[in-house]
């Protein structure tokens, strides 16, 4: 377990904000300099000198690190072409599943309880399995699987090629900076795993939970901003290595960011609370030998709907 014994929203809301004192809504026992003491040690900026080996530090120490690679080498124009494409395929693949009969999940406000996590909202919401969507909890967050879109692998899906052209420009930019990460804690296998996912406006806070086992990272690149508003992905540092979520954080990201956490760490994804969907592009890295049958098993296909 890390050293926090209480939660606390951590504001990052710029790259400039490594420069100046880290704002954070604090609870409970947390005190701001141990706080910013953590995001300054977890949050590296792209080709800094060391830049790959003090993040895999973090990521080994404390199961996450934060890398701040906006402008040239993530550029706003592929994330919001990334962002668009993303959210218009969302929409196209929600109209199948509704095609099919499964009650779709709705924004009931009356429903969110003070902390954000679901009373009664969307009560005849149904969590399904697609090969292409996937509505676990029922809460209004989906998971929508993609190719890598990277040295021409072969996925469960496929896009369209201008759309496959984007996210490969995405892809290259994330693998650019999480593989020298990820390089440096064990040998990288070379099959991928990619997506989106999509929190909608009244989404309910997940449980905390832990993806998988040892051998697999998760990388986060924001197609949206993180704030408070919009449910951030809230972690309980160090718990990759044992323990609860008694004392967690919540990184607040700019597109252009990359954050990266260890499967064993405890995470959920918070609240949207705001007027918009929050979209992140994800991509799964795994230590060769190591595969995630957990979060990406067989499922029947809407291609035919």
């Amino acid at each position: 377990m890390s050293r926090f014994a209480a939660a606390v929203l951590l504001q990052c809301c710029t790259a400039a904000a490594l420069e100046a004192p880290l704002r954070a809504l604090r609870a409970g026992l947390i005190d701001r300099t141990t706080a910013t003491a953590l995001m300054r040690s977890a949050t590296v900026r792209f080709d800094a000198d060391g830049w790959a080996r003090d993040a895999a530090r973090s990521l080994r120490d404390e199961g996450f690190c934060v890398v701040r690679a906006g402008g040239a080498q993530i550029s706003d124009r592929v994330l919001e072409r990334c962002r668009t494409v993303a959210s218009a395929r969302l929409c196209d693949l929600l109209a199948r599943v509704g095609r099919r009969g499964v009650e779709l999940w709705r924004r009931d406000d009356s429903g969110l309880a003070a902390d954000g996590v679901g009373v009664d909202a969307a009560a005849g919401a149904e969590p399904f399995r697609y090969l292409e969507l996937v509505h676990r909890e029922g809460t209004g967050r989906y998971d929508m699987p993609l190719p890598w879109c990277v040295d021409g692998q072969a996925g469960d899906v496929s896009l369209p090629v201008a759309d496959e052209a984007a996210f490969g420009e995405l892809h290259a930019a994330m693998d650019d900076v999480a593989r020298p990460v990820v390089s440096e804690l064990w040998p990288v296998s070379a099959e991928m795993r990619a997506g989106c996912v999509i929190s909608e406006p009244g989404a309910l806070a997940q449980p905390s939970h832990r993806d998988g086992p040892d051998g697999l990272v998760t990388v986060f690149a924001p197609l949206t901003a993180f704030v408070p508003r919009n449910g951030p992905t809230e972690l309980s540092p160090a718990t990759h290595r044992g323990g609860d979520d008694s004392s967690s954080l919540a990184p607040l990201l700019q597109p252009g960011d990359v954050l990266l956490f260890d499967y064993r760490c405890l995470h959920r994804g918070l609240a949207n609370q705001g007027d918009f969907r929050r979209e992140v592009a994800y991509a799964v890295y795994s230590r060769q030998g190591v595969r995630d049958i957990q979060n990406f098993p067989s499922a029947t296909t809407l291609e035919y709907d």
